[in-house]
C-alpha cells in the first residue's frame, strides 16, 4: 500500500511540474538580418520549453494581423495552446514579427493593398521572421529539427501553411486556424483562394490541418470552405474542420474555443509522428 501510495504521488507531482512548466514563458530574442544597407533587427519571441532535455519537437506559433482591437504593441502568448504542447511532450516558440509586439523593425505587412502581388509581398516579408526563428532553433541543443510544426492564426495561418508548402525539408506539417490574409470586403480577386491554391500546387504534399468556424466576421463559410477545396484540388493535403456556435465570432475560435479543436489537433499531431518519441513518418 505504501508503494502505491509512493508510485501515486510522483505521479500527481510530476502531472503537476509538467502542468507548471507548460506556463513557464521565456522571453528570447531573434536575430533577423534586415533590408540591404539597414542594422539586423531583433524579434521577441515568447518561448515554452518542456521539462525534457530533449532533443524535443517543436510547434512555431505564428500571429494574425494588427488593427481594431489588436493593437501593434500587443504580443501573442498562445498560453492556452502552450499547456495542450507542453503536455505531449511538445514545445512551442511564439514569433513576433518585425513591428509587432517588441520586436524591433518595421512592420510592412500593412496597410495591404487588395491584390494577389501585395499579398505576396506580405507574406514574403513575413517569412523573413519564420525565417529567423528557425536559424535560432538550429543553434540551440534541445530541439528535434526533424519535427517542427508551423501553426497560426488568421493571417498567420495562411502563412503556416504556405511557408510549410514551400520548405517541407524542414517542416513537418502545418495547423491553420482560420486562415487568411484578406477579409471578403477586399476587391474582386479573393487573394486567400489563390494563395492557398498555390500553396497545395507545392511538389511535396506537407499535411495541414485546416481550422474554421462558421459566422468568421472576416471570411464568409463559403470562402472558408473554398480554402480548404481550392487547397486540397491543386493537390494539397489537407484535414478540413468547420465547427460551428454562436455566443462569439467564428473567428475567435482559436482563443475562445479551444475545447473544441483539442482532439482534432491532438489527432493531427500524432498522425505526423510528433507526439513525444514519435517516428517520423513520410507526409
Amino acid at each position: 500500500m505504501k508503494k502505491l501510495l509512493s508510485l501515486l504521488l510522483n505521479a500527481t507531482l510530476a502531472t503537476l511540474c509538467a502542468t507548471a512548466s507548460a506556463q513557464q514563458a521565456e522571453t528570447v530574442w531573434i536575430p533577423m538580418s534586415a533590408d540591404a544597407g539597414a542594422p539586423a533587427v531583433k524579434l521577441e519571441a515568447t518561448l515554452y520549453r518542456t521539462p525534457n532535455a530533449g532533443p524535443v519537437p517543436v510547434v512555431m506559433f505564428h500571429h494574425g494581423s494588427s488593427g481594431g482591437p489588436i493593437p501593434a504593441n500587443y504580443t501573442e502568448r498562445a498560453q492556452g495552446l502552450a499547456k495542450f504542447l507542453n503536455a505531449r511532450g511538445v514545445a512551442l516558440i511564439v514569433p513576433m514579427r518585425a513591428g509587432r509586439g517588441q520586436s524591433e523593425g518595421v512592420d510592412n505587412e500593412q496597410p495591404s493593398a487588395c491584390t494577389v502581388a501585395a499579398t505576396q509581398a506580405g507574406m514574403r516579408n513575413a517569412s523573413a521572421a519564420v525565417d529567423a526563428t528557425l536559424q535560432w532553433l538550429r543553434a540551440q541543443p534541445w530541439p528535434d529539427m526533424s519535427r517542427v510544426v508551423m501553426a497560426g492564426h488568421s493571417r498567420g495561418g495562411l502563412l503556416s501553411v504556405a511557408y510549410a508548402a514551400a520548405h517541407p525539408d524542414a517542416v513537418r506539417g502545418s495547423i491553420n486556424f482560420s486562415g487568411g490574409w484578406k477579409d471578403d470586403r477586399c476587391g474582386d480577386v479573393d487573394v486567400n483562394a489563390v494563395a492557398f491554391e498555390a500553396a497545395g500546387k507545392a511538389p511535396q504534399r506537407v499535411p495541414s490541418l485546416f481550422l474554421y468556424a462558421r459566422g468568421d466576421g472576416f471570411y464568409a463559410d463559403a470562402s472558408m470552405e473554398k480554402y480548404g477545396r481550392v487547397f486540397e484540388g491543386a493537390g494539397g493535403d489537407v484535414t478540413f474542420r468547420m465547427y460551428a456556435f454562436d455566443d462569439v465570432n467564428g473567428h475567435l475560435l482559436f482563443r475562445r474555443k479551444q475545447a473544441l479543436w483539442e482532439a482534432d489537433v491532438a489527432a493531427f499531431l500524432a498522425r505526423i509522428g510528433l507526439e513525444a518519441g514519435g517516428a517520423r513518418q513520410a507526409p
